[in-house]
Order: C-alpha cells, then sequence, then structure tokens
C-alpha cells in the first residue's frame, strides 16, 4: 500500500485586506480565496466567485477554510502566549481569582 504526503489544503497566507488564500485539491489544486463571507475561485481570467449550488456541491471548501481558519488563530495564540513573560500558572489563577474560568 502506498500513502500519498502531498495534503489536500495548503494555507497560502493572507493579504493586506485580510483575505485567506488556500490551494485546495491533490492532483489538480485550484486556489480559493476568502473575502468576508464570500469565496472566489482564481483562474487564469482573475477570480470567479464560487456559486451557491458548487459550494452545496463541494462542501469540503467552506469546511478547510474554517478549519484553517480556527487552525491559524490558535497557532498565533501560541506564539504570544509563548512569548508573554507571564507564566501559565500565574494566567489561570488570575482568571479563575475573577471568575471568568470555572472553579
Amino acid at each position: 500500500m502506498t500513502t500519498s504526503n502531498q495534503k489536500f489544503a495548503e494555507y497560502l497566507g493572507q493579504d493586506e485586506q485580510g483575505n485567506m488564500r488556500l490551494r485546495l485539491g491533490t492532483k489538480f489544486a485550484a486556489i480559493y480565496v476568502e473575502k468576508g463571507k464570500d469565496i472566489y475561485k482564481e483562474t487564469a481570467k482573475g477570480l470567479v466567485k464560487v456559486t451557491l449550488e458548487e459550494l452545496v456541491s463541494k462542501p469540503w471548501i467552506r469546511e478547510n477554510f474554517e478549519r484553517e481558519r480556527t487552525f491559524q488563530r490558535r497557532k498565533a495564540l501560541a506564539i504570544g502566549l509563548q512569548s508573554s513573560h507571564i507564566p501559565l500558572h500565574e494566567r489561570r489563577v488570575y482568571k479563575k481569582r475573577m471568575g471568568w474560568v470555572g472553579a
């Protein structure tokens, strides 16, 4: 049995406006751009809006955007907390004392 190391979804970053770009697919991958709530597909002619019918038939497009967005947020939080001078134990004690987390 052979397995492929090629990813299905690849994060390509964000531009200045905060639009997220993903490459989705394996053999014939397409680049998708999310602008606000709308998803566009990059073609040779430029950006083409993905229709509702295509989103219904391919639910993995939106799922991959949601998964990547949450991963990038967690990653940014982890990097921020790692560079913080406040230890984890003190942060937890403070949140508990303020009543932000359950006792």
